[in-house]
């Protein structure tokens, strides 16, 4: 029997809420090098800000910013995620759940890689994000490599699908990299 995405989400919400900002630290790293590897060579991002204790970016955007790759980040408008090109740490402000979002207008649609956070992965390349479907929505109007960035307690076995879900063609965790 598989158990409901709303009791997974709280489940694993709660033991990635109980990680100490050492942890967290660690662990991004060690994923964001992983990532780096594979993609350092890509040319244009769509990534996200984290927040909480979702997997941090911060050292992925620093990182790929420095060298010249075009990012874009999400930014809500208009009831859903829009891709906006990332123009450095002082073209933000903070947005919709407190997150923080590009001031530029120029937006895009094909990426080389398509970064996406998410609650829980499934090893069937599924995921469960906070629920309001955002992700979703955007990942449907978007080309390009769908890589989710996870601590390796959020991979899962049985995450039912639903019809609007997008899957991922990678998940890297500190641990390892998972390939559809």
């Amino acid at each position: 029997m598989r158990i409901g995405k709303n009791e997974l989400r709280k489940k694993i919400l709660e033991i990635r809420d109980s990680m100490s900002d050492e942890l967290v630290e660690e662990k991004s790293r060690a994923i964001a090098e992983r990532f780096l590897n594979l993609f350092g060579s890509a040319e244009r991002f769509l990534l996200y800000m984290s927040i909480k204790n979702e997997v941090r970016t911060n050292f992925l955007v620093n990182t790929l910013f420095s060298n010249g790759k075009k990012l874009f980040l999400p930014k809500y408008f208009g009831g859903e995620f829009i891709p906006i090109r990332y123009e450095g740490p002082l073209s933000m402000l903070k947005g919709m759940y407190g997150v923080m979002e590009p001031l530029s207008d120029e937006s895009c649609d094909e990426f080389d890689v398509i970064v996406v956070p998410g609650v829980v992965f499934g090893y069937d390349f599924n995921r469960i994000g906070m629920g309001k479907g955002y992700y979703d929505k955007m990942l449907k109007k978007v080309k390009g490599l769908k890589v989710g960035l996870a601590y390796q307690f959020q991979l899962v076995d049985g995450i039912k699908e639903d019809p609007w879900d997008v899957k991922m063609d990678m998940i890297i965790t500190e641990e390892d990299v998972y390939r559809r």
